[in-house]
């Protein structure tokens, strides 16, 4: 279960259609209830629950919501990842459940999903969440990079912080230490800053990441088998090296990030 902004309540069950574009309702909306131009051209939004980008337009596109709901042929329900006022008043008036701040790409083809208009809780059936702590350890100006083992089960050979599963009962930052401890044989970190949660998805799993920055004294590292090296290296040079989805953003956000 994703938490994201309820907009327009109800809810509803239904096969998402994902389009990574803004819309604008009058003009890109076909009265048949199609998508008319860009990477979702020819799409049908009949019965399906609708993710974009946010809308673009004209106030009048409000109503295209209310004609296709009047035909029968409307959307279930819509999601944008930043919703503009005209299509949260087309879904209003239109009485279709709408919830923004949603990322698109937690979603991939033929998921099944709910979502609810008033809590703005989106599900998305037959995918599992796994927490994660994940640690972007510094020293002196320096970023750790672990480079996952070849047999790692998700996202192997590439490069990563420091992460690993909360259990039940921890925090975040307790994870973040224990992990730090098992993989880096490091102790003495201090944290700087935690960030908001990212969420990543990886085929049937949807990985939920809490990020935080922490500094320790030391450079010296004891790897355990989940990784097979290690680098210190500059912020500069973090584009140079493959890392896990979302990690160079993610530093980037932390970084700016008031405690």
């Amino acid at each position: 279960m994703i938490k994201g902004r309820g907009l327009s309540p109800g809810k509803a069950t239904s096969e998402v259609v994902v389009c990574d574009q803004l819309i604008s309702p009058l003009g890109e909306i076909s009265r048949d209830g199609f998508i008319t131009s860009g990477p979702c051209e020819n799409t049908n939004i009949i019965g399906k629950i609708l993710a974009f980008k946010g809308g673009r337009g004209s106030t009048v596109g409000s109503y295209t919501f209310l004609e296709l709901k009047s035909k029968n042929i409307a959307p279930a329900g819509l999601i944008n990842e930043a919703a503009e006022q005209m299509v949260v008043t087309g879904a209003i008036i239109s009485e279709i459940p709408m919830v923004d701040r949603i990322p698109l790409d937690i979603f991939a083809r033929g998921d099944r999903i709910s979502i609810d208009g008033t809590s703005g809780e989106v599900t998305i059936s037959d995918v599992k969440e796994r927490k994660v702590a994940t640690v972007y350890l510094t020293h002196k100006g320096k970023l750790l990079l672990l480079k996952r083992s070849d047999t790692a089960t998700s996202f192997a050979g590439q490069y990563s912080g420091i992460s690993g599963y909360i259990e039940e009962g921890e925090t975040p930052e307790r994870t973040g230490r224990r992990e730090m401890m098992e993989e880096c044989g490091i102790r003495d970190a201090s944290l700087k800053k935690i960030g908001n949660v990212v969420y990543v998805r990886s085929n049937g799993t949807l990985y939920e990441i809490v990020p935080m920055l922490m500094e320790t004294e030391s450079n010296s590292v004891k790897l355990n088998e989940e990784n097979s090296s290690y680098t210190w290296i500059s912020e500069e040079q973090l584009g140079s090296h493959e890392t896990v989805p979302k990690f160079k953003e993610t530093f980037e956000q932390l970084k700016f990030r008031k405690k």
